[in-house]
């Protein structure tokens, strides 16, 4: 009975084990991180006209403060912030990144014949993108802006973080650690962009640049983490490859 029995069990974990070692080589197969972080990458870089375009230099009196929807008062100059196009933007450009992404695994995933387990990374990234895009757009009507210790420009760039919030998933579904390393770094840069806890370090995110384009700087850094993220993980694909 014993000895019947050994056999079955040394089997059963032979088979799981196998089974796991598959699972592995599919993730890996399905894995395409280059792409999204490419892409997001210049979807951020791109953001940089529509903020501009919400920002306009209006006359007013700098001795009785920022009002009427003028948000920065700075060397005596007033600029006025809108924020629809730059959140606009970022509903638009997002959702199709995110289905062109979507598109990019099911391709792959079908041409090395294997599955794509990409919905919970795209419904994810979406539904981050729709809820801090409209943040973005619409927050002095949704009285956000006081909640923000970056200020209420800070409070335009808080779609950043919905890409760093997707990409958590999107290492969840891999089972990528080096991207899930690379997430929670972007994370942080990103949040610093937001102007949380810049402060307390004594960062200048904006660089001093006029009210009008101090908004660059932080889609810089935060596009070129994402440009410079997507290279190193297409390089270390191709060399798994060779």
């Amino acid at each position: 009975m014993t000895d019947g029995t050994a056999p079955s069990a040394d089997v059963a974990r032979e088979v799981l084990s196998t089974t796991r070692e598959l699972t592995r080589r599919v993730r890996r197969a399905q894995r395409g991180t280059w792409f999204p972080l490419a892409l997001l990458g210049v979807v951020v870089v791109a953001a940089a006209p529509f903020y501009r375009l919400g920002r306009h230099a209006v006359r007013c009196d700098p001795a009785r403060g920022a009002r009427g929807g003028v948000e920065i008062i700075h060397d005596g100059t007033c600029t006025q912030v809108v924020g629809w196009p730059s959140g606009v933007y970022w509903l638009i450009a997002l959702v199709l990144a995110y289905a062109a992404i979507g598109a990019f695994y099911v391709y792959r995933a079908r041409s090395r014949g294997v599955g794509a387990r990409i919905l919970p990374y795209v419904g994810s990234g979406i539904a981050a993108g729709l809820v801090f895009g409209i943040a973005s757009a619409w927050a002095r009507q949704l009285g956000l802006e006081d909640y923000s210790p970056g200020g209420p420009l800070a409070v335009g760039l808080v779609p950043l973080i919905s890409i760093g919030l997707a990409l958590l998933v999107l290492a969840q579904v891999e089972d990528n650690r080096p991207l899930l390393a690379f997430a929670a770094g972007y994370l942080v840069v990103a949040v610093l962009t937001c102007g949380v806890g810049t402060r307390r370090l004594e960062l200048n995110t904006s660089f001093d640049l006029a009210p009008t384009w101090n908004f660059l700087p932080g889609l810089v850094v935060a596009g070129g983490v994402l440009l410079l993220g997507g290279a190193c993980f297409a390089l270390a694909e191709r060399r798994r490859r060779a």
